[in-house]
């Protein structure tokens, strides 16, 4: 019983994240520690991870975001940070950077970003709702048992394949660099 509570604890906490839109994004530009601590307010409550500054380094070292203008952040790089935070427990940072280069095809940051929240914060909202009520952990009868072990069970079943679906269409939008050694070879 315990832990049927504290799966619909966390179920609650998800749902109570407050995922801003662009509109609710500062509307100054942001020092990386005010960058850390406003991403972090919003993914440490969901279980997913502290930013670090060496981490928005990296994306900026990597070219996923661009680079602050005298150490500061914008608006449109704070919303990539948010989307890197959500997404990097499941994906690689070249695939997120890919993704996010694609989802600003044809649409303003603005847009895109908007997309990305109100679509994450459907599917919590999904989450909870499908297992409300419905899932209970460490269960007396066998029924009960059964239903946590199908839920588990389809839940990594789509996680592994929705990200071999983001990853495989990833490749497909996004050209590849070619590198020096390949482009030597191929000149063969």
């Amino acid at each position: 019983m315990t832990d049927n509570k504290a799966f619909s604890d966390y179920l609650n906490q998800l749902a109570r994240a407050n995922w801003p839109r662009w509109a609710d994004l500062p509307q100054f530009d942001l020092y990386m520690d005010q960058v850390l601590q406003f991403v972090n307010d919003l993914t440490a409550p969901t279980g997913m991870g502290e930013l670090t500054a060496t981490m928005v380094n990296n994306y900026v070292k990597k070219g996923v975001i661009k680079a602050p203008i005298k150490k500061k952040y914008t608006r449109a790089q704070v919303a990539n940070i948010i989307v890197i935070a959500i997404l990097k427990p499941v994906f690689a940072l070249d695939t997120i950077a890919d993704g996010i280069r694609y989802q600003l095809v044809n649409r303003t940051p603005s847009q895109a970003y908007d997309a990305f929240i109100l679509d994450f914060a459907g599917a919590i909202q999904q989450a909870n709702s499908d297992f409300t009520g419905e899932v209970v952990i460490n269960a007396v009868n066998k029924e009960d048992t059964t239903n946590v072990q199908n839920a588990m069970v389809q839940l990594a079943i789509n996680a592994v394949l929705q990200k071999m679906l983001v990853e495989t269409m990833t490749e497909i939008v996004s050209p590849r660099q070619v590198s020096k050694k390949a482009k030597k070879e191929k000149a063969k």
